[in-house]
């Protein structure tokens, strides 16, 4: 019997699974193109050391007093580092953190985490953090 003289049934089944077929082969791929993507770093936390002594934190903390002298308005800062994609805390709290595990792309896990206190006219008095990242060797 060829594919012409086969009841319509048959021919809607062959189409129907080869159409499933396709999906899940398009889904599956989509599904690794995003695991694989993983979101680029803020920049307050690009090519820094393993977090592991002292000095390296003191790095990061540098980094933070450069991009937010003391001053500096707090709506401002808000700003940036959602634009940077730090998630705040819950008000009152002046807490703003990053988080991104390991990826296939980097397997590196880095999160970071700034406080800060700001006056009455709502400029940052002390900004203070830390960061961790953790790059396995194996």
């Amino acid at each position: 019997m060829t594919i012409a003289a086969r009841p319509a049934g048959s021919r809607l089944g062959i189409i129907l699974g080869f159409s499933a077929l396709l999906f899940l082969a398009f889904a599956f791929g989509l599904r690794l193109v995003w695991f694989g993507a993983e979101a680029p770093l803020p920049p307050l936390l690009e090519n820094l050391p393993d977090s592991k002594t002292e000095a390296d934190q003191e790095l990061f903390l540098a980094r933070l007093d450069r991009a937010f002298p003391a001053g500096f308005a707090e709506s401002d800062l808000l700003d940036a580092l959602a634009a940077q994609g730090f998630t705040r805390a819950a008000a009152p709290e002046r807490v703003a953190t990053y988080d991104r595990g390991a990826g296939l792309n980097d397997k590196c896990r880095r999160s970071g985490n700034l406080r800060w206190s700001a006056d009455a006219a709502g400029r940052v008095t002390k900004l203070t953090g830390g960061y961790y990242q953790h790059c396995p060797t194996h």
